[in-house]
């Protein structure tokens, strides 16, 4: 973690500034395509110059200057001028103190420290940084999320699920594959058709953005897309068969980039499953060196779509295809945001799988009131925009009390002087529960888990909306329970239970309940403020960092 000074920060090139922002907002799906327009951006604006006429110190002086550098150091010479280890931490614990009064001085870096702290040891937030590539060629791309319990031991019990992402070129055919899970799909973006093979028949069906579908494990799916400028764009959870957990994807063509499984085989079984000569094997399976992603002709694309059906809604409200969201109204509808949903009675295949699939736009600016789910874990996958959530986490609170490295030394020190362990456990539980609120920003191609119980808000950024596919599991008797707004579930209660859980009187309590209007979605901290006329809201990166300050709440009441 690298501090940067407020000087840094004023020196930097306002057009830098400006670049690194254009570049962050851009709908890559690919981390790398950002990671290479800010270098370019360095390149061209340099950070950290200054003109000599505005006089001031160089990047080297300032570097030397810098607290990080001069914690670093501090920890060194405690290292050299002390040889008990007891001596050694008690001189660190100094150092760091020092080093936070220092850090203090600038609120906003000390901020945005501390989120990008916790961001690291969020255990339910995956950055578009951590979906690796399974298969990569020049007219499209395969992505797969990191397995979610290597993250944290918090998600072992979703460890036989997965998120991906497909991404195909104009024009494309996407080759025959089956995996060892049931997959469900969501078209993010695109038009295509796509075909399954499944109990010997054939079913094509043609698919566009909004469309939900699914395809069990074994089926074997191959997909074309057919729009002449946009590319098809697929966002899939994966429930896995296997017996490790792991999603494998098994083609039946390629080379090398995927490795077909025929090819796999030796050659005498081949000769004998086929009853041709090794010669004539080779013959065909040597040809395809395109991968997984193959450019078609217009005429190919007719002939693949011909049979194809659109889904849609028969007229009891069973999809005969995929169902698309869009053609159902939505379950919840204001000025601030919009939530369709798709559930078994939509779309008979998610019973299959106890699964509910929802497409959650929140306008800019705007915010989800206070919520959690009574059943199901929900995997979130942002298609557009960016904004941030927070997720409040019982099980993170005890570690996120220890937190600091120097309350950790002086807990060293005190289990080494004899302090039994067992008792400071015994000192947290009679404190009562705490919670820890978790919190990161997200963007398109984050994925999230908010486990069922856990309260969450999820709020759009000024300048863009949020949108969300979600897909949860364990979807039968689930209820969406809000803890603000106008369906707030506390609103419920008798008058003497107000009194008796908030010590006031119940018209107080009503008066704080009734203040919120809406319902669902709401306007977010800084149209409140804005309302209320306490300013503008700093938003991320503002110079807010009370971390109990009560202004991300207020909003939702």
């Amino acid at each position: 973690m690298t501090v940067v000074s407020v000087a840094d920060e004023r020196e930097d090139p306002p057009k830098l500034t400006e670049c690194l922002k254009e570049c962050r907002s851009q709908p890559h799906y690919d981390i790398g395509m950002v990671k290479r327009c800010e270098d370019k951006c360095k390149q061209e604006h340099p950070p950290g110059k200054r003109d000599p006429r505005e006089g001031g110190r160089s990047g080297e002086s300032r570097d030397k200057e810098d607290p990080e550098q001069r914690l670093t150091e501090c920890r060194l010479k405690c290292r050299q001028q002390y040889n008990e280890h007891d001596q050694q931490m008690h001189c660190q614990t100094k150092c760091e103190e020092t080093y936070k009064r220092e850090r203090s001085r600038n609120p906003q870096r000390r901020y945005e420290e501390q989120e990008e702290e916790r961001e690291e040891e969020n255990p339910y937030v995956f950055g578009r940084e951590r979906l690796r590539y399974e298969i990569q060629s020049d007219r499209g791309y395969v992505k797969v999320l990191d397995k979610f319990h290597e993250k944290s031991k918090l998600l072992l019990g979703i460890a036989n699920y997965s998120i991906s992402l497909l991404v195909a070129d104009p024009r494309t055919f996407v080759t025959p594959v089956h995996f060892d899970a049931d997959c469900v799909c969501y078209v993010v973006e695109g038009r295509g058709t796509v075909t399954t093979l499944r109990k010997g028949e054939r079913k094509s069906h043609g698919i566009r953005k909004g469309d939900v579908f699914i395809t069990q494990a074994g089926s074997v799916l191959y997909l074309i897309s057919s729009h002449r400028h946009q590319k098809l764009v697929l966002a899939k959870f994966l429930r896995s068969t296997s017996l490790t957990g792991q999603v494998s994807h098994f083609y039946v063509a390629g080379s090398e980039n995927p490795e077909s499984v025929y090819r796999s085989f030796s050659d005498e079984i081949l000769e004998a499953a086929f009853n041709v000569s090794r010669d004539r094997i080779e013959s065909l399976f040597s040809r395809q060196w395109h991968g997984a992603f193959v450019e078609a002709s217009e005429e190919q694309i007719r002939a693949l779509s011909r049979y194809s059906t659109e889904g849609g809604r028969w007229p009891f409200g069973e999809s005969r295809g995929p169902f698309n969201l869009f053609e159902k109204d939505p379950i919840h509808s204001n000025r601030y945001g919009k939530l369709y949903e798709a559930n078994s009675d939509d779309y008979r295949k998610l019973g299959w799988l106890n699964l509910r699939v929802s497409l959650a736009n929140i306008r800019e600016g705007s915010m989800t009131a206070p919520f959690y789910n009574s059943r199901s874990t929900k995997f979130a996958v942002v298609t557009e925009g960016s904004g941030y959530v927070e997720i409040l986490c019982p099980h993170m609170a005890r570690e996120g009390r220890r937190g600091s490295r120097a309350q950790r030394y002086r807990e060293q020190e005190q289990e080494r002087a004899g302090r039994r362990y067992q008792e400071e456990e015994e000192e947290e539980y009679q404190e009562g529960p705490h919670y820890r609120r978790v919190r990161a920003r997200v963007s398109r191609g984050t994925v999230f888990i908010v486990p069922p119980g856990h309260p969450v808000v999820e709020v759009a950024s000024r300048d863009q909306n949020l949108q969300m596919i979600c897909f949860e599991i364990c979807a039968d008797r689930n209820e969406r329970i809000f803890l603000a707004g106008r369906n707030n579930i506390l609103r419920k209660l008798e008058r003497e239970a107000k009194e008796l859980a908030f010590d006031t009187s119940a018209r107080e309590v009503d008066a704080l309940f009734d203040a919120q209007k809406e319902e669902v979605f709401l306007p977010g901290p800084g149209a409140h403020r804005q309302r209320h006329g306490e300013g503008e809201s700093e938003g991320w990166g503002g110079s807010e960092s009370d971390d109990t300050s009560p202004s991300k709440l207020v909003a939702a009441f």
